[in-house]
C-alpha cells in the first residue's frame, strides 16, 4: 500500500465530533457517589499498605547482621568463632523471615481479606450500574 492511499484525517474533523462536554458524560448521583467511595477506599488501602510497611520494617528494627569472625593463627579459636557465626547467621536468618512474614500476614489480613471485597464491590457496582443505565 503506498502512502498516497493511506486516507488523511484532520484534526478538526475529530474535533467535531467530540461533544462540547469533552467526550466525558455525567454521572447519575449514585453512581458519583459510588465513584467517590471508591476512590476513599483505594486511597485507605494504600494508606493501610503504607502503614504495614512502616510498622513491619521500620518501627521493629532487627539487629545488626552478624560480623564474620577475623581469621587467627589459632585453627581450635577459629573453629569455634566460625561456628558461632553460623549460629547467630542462621537466627538472624529466621529473624528476617519471620519479619517478612509477618509483614505479608498483615496485609493479607488487613488489605487482601477486608479492604480488597470491598472495593471490588464498589467497583462492581459502578460499572454494573453503567451497563444497566445505558
Amino acid at each position: 500500500m503506498a502512502e498516497d492511499d493511506v486516507p488523511r484525517v484532520q484534526a478538526t474533523e475529530i474535533l467535531k465530533e467530540v461533544p462540547s462536554t469533552g467526550g466525558v458524560r455525567e454521572l447519575p448521583p449514585l453512581q458519583r457517589v459510588g465513584y467517590t467511595l471508591a476512590l476513599c477506599v483505594l486511597g485507605y488501602i494504600f494508606v493501610a499498605s503504607i502503614a504495614i510497611f512502616i510498622v513491619s520494617f521500620c518501627v521493629v528494627q532487627l539487629p545488626p547482621v552478624p560480623i564474620s569472625p577475623p581469621s587467627s593463627g589459632d585453627a581450635e579459636h577459629y573453629k569455634l568463632l566460625a561456628d558461632a557465626y553460623k549460629e547467630s547467621a542462621d537466627v538472624y536468618q529466621q529473624m528476617a523471615k519471620a519479619q517478612v512474614e509477618r509483614a505479608i500476614q498483615l496485609f493479607q489480613l488487613v488489605v487482601a481479606s477486608t479492604i480488597l471485597p470491598a472495593f471490588t464491590a464498589i467497583l462492581g457496582y459502578i460499572f454494573g450500574s453503567k451497563k444497566n443505565g445505558e
